[in-house]
């Protein structure tokens, strides 16, 4: 499509053409105002700040005129039977870009930047050829921007980072205030350090309320795109939020670290079943919890990839499930999940199981084949040695059973997802009692 084209176009098909269909239109005609942008991201949180990014081109006072984007290169296995390839891995901000009609410029293999040199703007965006960026927006991009780069832009460069800084630098600061528990979090944006990570200039931060119940995957969502329309915000006022920047304050700093297998192992001696779930939403998507379990000379690695906290309105699957040790698998017929107690008399539901060098199964798969009648196994913190027996399960000092109404009731509690929510819970504990009456009235 052409100038020419458009031109007779009527005004009312004209201005109900899509946005991204006439992007390129409108540039080649007037190019707008605002900043061209070059956006540096990979994972979800990354996507939905871009998503929302890409909305601000549209605003009455544009911050954004143009914006392209730098992730990683996707990853392919290659097959030598048929010399085939295989994708393995791509960023998720590549393919929302494409998506929404935007350029997608990769870096090197192998995930060194420091020969890589800033790409000018596309020739089909109408700014001409060797046009440059104006400025930088990184959101999650996982890899450390020199001096070099930083210094190619003209307006530097602006980091979104999913934290009230400067609390919670680093990698990972939304798994970490779920692991603590926090009330509440947020979103920053601050100006690019050359030489530490989140160590930037304060330009705007918005706090976000962290519900009981949020995964990692539903607050990098939700904070990305509100860490997108507040980079909006600050590049339409780019002057005046840098004259109105706040110094982070390196005594209140906290730093985050990379997480592991290692860190997703239940220990059934100290942790609760919220301690369980809080450490299910934090790697949820990425790291699945897991434990060991005993199959006769055998000690097997087993995920638990669908899990939830049971609340007062389950049934326990065995009405003196108290007196078994924590990690122990109930099971009762007909019920998709395998039911485990906890330390504190919590319990936890599981529906989804993967089994070291096994395909994934539900609770009734899992169930019939490791939990065997009369005999109800245990997963276990460590591994144990195959040719000695299991050793007995050890307490903490000054440990006290809870009682079974103390226990049955411990977690009255509403949680985020409707999955696990109290809704359906009300409508099952209903359906069983009208189940009932009907009985004994029949």
């Amino acid at each position: 499509m052409t100038l020419s084209v458009l031109a007779r176009l009527s005004p009312f098909h004209r201005t109900r053409l899509t946005p991204w269909l006439c992007r390129g239109l409108q540039q080649q005609a007037a190019p707008r105002k605002g900043l061209k942008v070059l956006f540096f991201g990979t994972d979800e949180f990354s996507s939905s700040a871009l998503t929302a990014l890409s909305k601000g081109i549209y605003a009455e006072n544009p911050g954004v005129a143009h914006i392209e984007v730098v992730c990683p290169p996707p990853r392919y296995k290659v097959r030598t039977i048929k010399e085939k390839t295989k994708l393995i891995w791509k960023a998720r901000v590549s393919s929302r870009a494409t998506n929404l009609g935007i350029h997608v410029h990769n870096t090197p293999e192998g995930g060194s930047i420091q020969n890589w040199e800033v790409p000018n703007v596309d020739l089909k965006a109408g700014y001409g050829a060797n046009a440059r960026f104006d400025i930088g927006v990184v959101a999650s991009f996982g890899a450390f921007l020199p001096q070099r780069i930083i210094d190619s832009f003209p307006q530097k460069m602006i980091n979104l980072h999913p934290s009230l800084l400067p609390k919670y630098r680093g990698p990972t600061p939304i798994q970490t205030a779920i692991l603590n528990n926090d009330s509440h979090t947020g979103v920053t944006v601050q100006e690019v350090h050359p030489k530490r990570y989140d160590a930037g200039n304060i330009l705007a931060q918005v706090p976000f309320e962290l519900k009981l119940g949020m995964t990692r995957v539903d607050l990098m969502t939700q904070l990305g795109h509100l860490g997108g329309e507040l980079a909006v915000r600050v590049l339409q006022n780019l002057e005046y939020m840098r004259k109105n920047s706040i110094v982070q304050n390196e005594e209140e700093a906290t730093l985050t670290r990379m997480f592991t297998s290692g860190d997703a192992k239940i220990r059934w001696e100290d942790m609760t079943a919220m301690d369980v779930m809080r450490m299910h939403w934090a790697h949820f998507g990425h790291i699945a919890v897991w434990s060991f379990l005993r199959v006769k000379n055998k000690v097997l690695t087993v995920k638990m990839t669908d899990i939830e906290l049971a609340t007062s309105f389950d049934d326990p699957l065995e009405d003196d499930y108290l007196s078994f040790r924590p990690g122990s698998c109930l099971r009762k017929r007909k019920y998709n999940y395998v039911e485990f107690p906890c330390i504190e008399g919590g319990r936890l539901h599981v529906r989804g199981f993967t089994v070291e060098g096994k395909q994934p199964r539900d609770g009734l798969q899992f169930a019939a084949g490791y939990i065997k009648k009369n005999k109800t196994p245990c997963m276990l913190t460590l591994s144990p040695d195959c040719k000695r027996p299991t050793p007995n399960f050890v307490y903490p000092e000054e440990y006290k059973r809870p009682s079974h109404m103390a226990a049955v009731k411990l977690y009255d509690i509403p949680l985020y997802h409707s999955k696990s929510g109290l809704v359906r819970k009300l409508k099952l504990k209903a359906e069983a009692e009208e189940a009932k009456a009907s009985e004994k009235s029949d």
